[in-house]
């Protein structure tokens, strides 16, 4: 029997609950604390749950978030892709020649995006090259630093006080404007703020400070922590934070720094071009095992995006003022066909329309993705490979969607 796809509300939230054990958890006896996730979460309404069904089973979910995105000082409506799932039973294929019930359930996630009118999608895989079939492509790039406590600058931090309820209208006013100033981070409404508090604050039990050396004035920055051991030593794990300036990060350093008797060192994750080294006692990382304390870097990928509307997404962004020309783009979407247009920047704003003249540069969907979000720069994609370029005037232009902030988001779903 074909697999039927049912978008499903509050009242199928324990079917959800069900479906989601048998995909992810190791017991059924975690139904009740995945109900109780799923009410937790405001930011998923009726209609935004899939469930696939075959002879009456549940076998598949999905999940499709209503969001908004910040590209280059422009919000734009963003599909959250959560909680794709085959329950376990029903892995690796789909029946007499379908598709499988993954690739199924993201055809159909996809079309309730368009349906919606959302401008990107955006999802954390698993695995990258299984989304890399739907055209989601690299859209970020983080850093995890570990930092012995040592390392770490000394200096003023006055202001900085443990956060209180009064404070969680200032913190969101201070990731708003994170959010406007960044590359693809991704919005915290009201309802995501709750969510954040009452599931993933509470069940981590960490501790929240703020810098806010004036009670009614702006926090400066902000920082959510935990603390673990590993090989009997204490570490500080930061899980969430925000900062408006490199001044104000300096400051969190310098907090952290004041904690060396408590700590051995501090893991934070920053976005992948800040050269958090630069700002340390001992700025090197080892290129071999040394004896003195020293930073290390882990980079990692995170984040993938699909652009579902090219001029919509395009005509919101500010480029620098100095980006000025056109350019003729086609990009092989992973449905089959080939998106063509013509892009004409004027002082750093993009008018789209659709072209039949040869493209000056050809590209996948995934790695329009990635160009698009500023992962990787026109150049060197090229470099690479990954693009064919039939104008070399192209990719000096197309080089200006990378100009600014690397990708980086702080929200998680």
């Amino acid at each position: 029997m074909a697999l039927s796809m049912h978008w499903v509300g509050e009242k199928d939230y324990d079917r959800l609950a069900a479906v989601r054990v048998q995909c992810y958890a190791p017991s059924m006896t975690a139904v009740e604390k995945y109900r109780a996730s799923i009410e937790k979460d405001p930011r998923g309404k009726a209609g935004d749950y899939l469930i696939a069904q075959r002879d009456g089973l549940d076998v598949g979910t999905c999940t499709s978030l209503s969001l908004k995105m910040w590209m280059r000082g422009a919000c734009v409506p963003c599909q959250g892709v959560a909680y794709v799932g085959t329950v376990k039973t029903h892995r690796r294929g789909g029946s007499k020649g379908e598709r499988g019930i993954a690739s199924q359930l993201m055809t159909e996630t996809l079309r309730k995006a368009r349906e919606r009118g959302d401008v990107v999608s955006a999802l954390m895989p698993f695995r990258a090259s299984f989304y890399s079939h739907f055209g989601y492509g690299l859209a970020e790039k983080r850093t995890e630093w570990f930092l012995p406590l040592g390392v770490l600058p000394s200096g003023d931090f006055d202001g900085f006080r443990f956060a209180q309820p009064a404070d969680q209208d200032a913190i969101a006013d201070l990731r708003q404007r994170e959010n406007v100033r960044g590359q693809c981070n991704i919005e915290r409404s009201p309802e995501g703020w709750r969510a954040y508090r009452g599931l993933y604050m509470v069940r981590n039990e960490g501790m929240e400070v703020v810098d806010r050396p004036d009670p009614n004035g702006p926090v400066l920055s902000w920082m959510y922590f935990h603390d673990g051991k590993e090989e009997h030593k204490t570490y500080l794990r930061t899980l969430d934070f925000s900062y408006d300036s490199i001044d104000a990060l300096k400051r969190q350093l310098h907090f952290l720094a004041s904690l060396k008797d408590q700590y051995s060192g501090a893991f934070i994750t920053l976005p992948g071009d800040l050269q958090l080294n630069r700002l340390l006692k001992e700025d090197q990382i080892p290129h071999r095992p040394v004896e003195h304390a020293t930073a290390s870097a882990k980079p990692y990928t995170r984040m993938q995006i699909r652009v579902l509307d090219h001029r919509r997404l395009l005509e919101a962004m500010h480029l620098p003022a100095s980006a000025t020309g056109k350019v003729t783009v086609a990009i092989r979407e992973s449905e089959g066909a080939t998106s063509t247009f013509r892009m004409d920047i004027t002082e750093g704003r993009i008018a789209v329309s659709p072209s039949h003249d040869s493209p000056d540069l050809e590209c996948t969907d995934v790695m329009w993705a990635s160009l698009v979000s500023a992962d990787i720069s026109a150049e060197a994609a090229m470099k690479l490979g990954l693009i064919r370029v039939n104008s070399p005037e192209s990719v000096r232009l197309l080089n200006s969607l990378a100009e600014g902030p690397v990708p980086f988001c702080q929200e998680y779903f």
